[in-house]
């Protein structure tokens, strides 16, 4: 019997040596696996309505890649959730989630957190690359706003539960809203900045961001889709706001050596408006609300020698000491969008 106990060790190093063997040999296959990509934006703007808001996410790729993602996603975005500030809290319902990708969402607040919580119905309604849900909602406590910047913290899982697998990375700047008073500036993406002024009470509320398009215009439409503002400017009622009269805004931001004449600002009013080429205004639907849509002509008239009525473009210049190109637009009380 003791002949056969050196017969072991013997075995267990063999046993050993073919498991590191094949340890080896399956390392290369593990190795040489790609990594999910899992990237998305997301944007903030207000609708019409005191306090109503739509942020729009989206899992990036598709035929035009976004500029803020670096690759495109290889896995489908599932849910979303969006941190309320406190300053907007709480939120009423109902908050809707709709994707113009025909995806089904479901959307909901939950008032112990603050947060917002969307996700895709199904598997097959995940946002796959290039795609888009819309969340819609409304404040109920905007009227609190303070003056300054709040942040809409969202956070993207390719996995339908919220905070479960496969965490997408936020690539855009996170969405924001920024309560302001008359004089107050705001800074905005791509250098860009604006200042709203004119005689009215309270905060107005400032978002960037958004896809609103001029290009139609038959006279203009293809010098506004080379020379327009960076980033889309959304504008409207905050906390306690009352207009006693036409507003200013002014946006500034980097030129690249354009001739400041060249750019054209589209617009987005509640109202009609007579615009560049007189050509009648589009009406666009935006957040659930009808505006009217053109491009601004300049509130000089230098046939007739009189201003034009709101909303136009008041002042245009390149500013040298700063190399920024600076457009001021005289606005109705009514709130815009504007490009």
């Amino acid at each position: 019997m003791s002949i056969l106990r050196p017969k072991l060790p013997r075995l267990a190093l063999v046993a050993t040596a073919l498991l590191l063997m094949g340890a080896l040999v399956a390392a290369p296959s593990v190795s040489g696996a790609k990594a999910a990509v899992k990237q998305f934006t997301a944007s903030i703007s207000p609708g019409a309505a005191a306090g109503s808001f739509t942020e729009t996410v989206t899992n990036c790729g598709g035929p035009t890649l976004p500029e803020e993602c670096t690759l495109s996603s290889t896995i489908g975005l599932g849910s979303v959730r969006i941190a309320v500030p406190t300053d907007f809290r709480p939120i009423a319902s109902p908050v809707t989630a709709i994707s113009p990708n025909g995806r089904m969402w479901t959307a909901s607040y939950d008032s112990a957190t603050g947060n917002i919580n969307a996700s895709a119905m199904g598997g097959n309604d995940k946002l796959q690359p290039g795609e888009s849900v819309l969340i819609t909602f409304n404040s109920s406590n905007v009227t609190t706003c303070a003056t300054g910047t709040k942040t809409f913290a969202t956070s993207a899982w390719g996995s339908i539960a919220i905070s479960g697998s496969d965490p997408f990375e936020l690539k855009s700047p996170p969405p924001t809203v920024a309560c302001v008073g008359s004089g107050g500036t705001v800074i905005g993406p791509d250098g860009q900045t604006e200042t709203v002024s004119g005689d009215f009470e309270g905060t107005l509320i400032v978002t960037f961001g958004g896809d609103l398009d001029c290009s139609f215009d038959p006279t203009f439409g293809s010098q506004w889709l080379e020379f327009h503002l960076p980033t889309q400017v959304n504008i409207t009622p905050g906390a306690g706001f009352v207009a006693h009269g036409p507003k200013i805004s002014t946006s500034k931001f980097p030129t690249e050596g354009d001739d400041s004449s060249s750019y054209l600002i589209c617009w987005a009013g509640l109202d009609t408006f007579t615009t560049r080429s007189a050509f009648p205004p589009q009406v666009v639907n935006i957040g659930g609300t009808d505006f009217f849509v053109g491009i601004l002509p300049n509130c000089y008239n230098p046939i007739t020698g009189d201003t034009r009525p709101v909303p136009c473009v008041s002042e245009q210049f390149l500013d040298l000491a700063t190399d920024q190109i600076v457009i001021s637009v005289r606005m109705p009380p009514t709130d815009p969008h504007k490009r």
